[in-house]
């Protein structure tokens, strides 16, 4: 299963949001916490990046 994961830095550059504020969302359980690799660092897939774009999406419309 050759699946390709996305960097923390990568994610907020494609969602538009600032570090702090992902982690905020992900530490208070408005987005799903992702898996970890074995150095502890975050590793996004695409289906987590869409889960994060929806909650922001939701937080802008009127």
């Amino acid at each position: 299963m050759d699946e390709k994961f996305i960097t923390t830095k990568d994610v907020i550059k494609r969602v538009g949001i600032s570090r702090s504020t992902l982690f905020l969302w992900i530490w208070n359980n408005k987005v799903p916490e992702v898996k970890k690799d074995r150095n502890g660092h975050r590793i996004f897939t695409k289906e987590d990046v869409d889960r994060i774009l929806s909650y922001k999406n939701k937080l802008i419309l009127p």
